[in-house]
């Protein structure tokens, strides 16, 4: 199956650079991938778990959700304007990382949030109802700052150089 792409996309898709994380691979189960990225508000609820995983080793999930609203340009007083088009759209997220209790003492209710990562979706029984859900598997996640929201960041002051040494921390910052 060929798709015919103007010359301005394939340039696109071929400068962006692919992210391959390991963990979210289902080349083995043989069910099929789907990248996604989501730009949105983050829900209250930010749930940190220990998961012990088949192989006898410790990981760490960290979930949370994402309010996100599709908008269309209009004209409203003459002037074109984005307005809502559509219902809030709440998705559930999960992030597994060694960073994931990091984010989760970062992470507020309401911060403005661009996430990629694999769509997963699935269903189950509910009164006799098939519910299907959806649910992101959170490869990166990054602070929206074109967003109007953000007041401010503080950050902490640089390490010293003999601390930034000794650590073992893969942070280039």
């Amino acid at each position: 199956l060929y798709f015919l792409l103007p010359p301005s996309a394939i340039k696109r898709v071929a400068c962006r650079p692919v992210i391959h994380n390991p963990a979210v691979s289902h080349v083995e189960t043989g069910r099929m991938s789907i990248s996604i990225i989501v730009r949105g508000n983050l829900g209250q609820s930010f749930e940190l778990k220990e998961i012990n995983r088949s192989d006898g080793e410790a990981s760490t999930v960290l979930n949370f959700s994402i309010a996100s609203n599709r908008f269309k340009r209009q004209k409203v007083d003459g002037q074109d304007r984005y307005v809502q088009a559509g219902p809030t759209e709440w998705l559930e997220c999960e992030y597994w990382n060694r960073r994931a209790a990091h984010l989760h003492g970062l992470l507020a209710k309401g911060m403005p949030v661009v996430v990629e990562g694999e769509e997963l979706s699935d269903s189950y029984e509910k009164d006799g109802q098939t519910v299907k859900t959806r649910k992101i598997r959170v490869e990166n996640l990054y602070l929206n700052l074109g967003s109007e929201r953000i007041a401010s960041i503080t950050l902490k002051p640089p390490r010293p150089p003999e601390q930034a040494e000794t650590e073992s921390d893969d942070t280039p910052f």
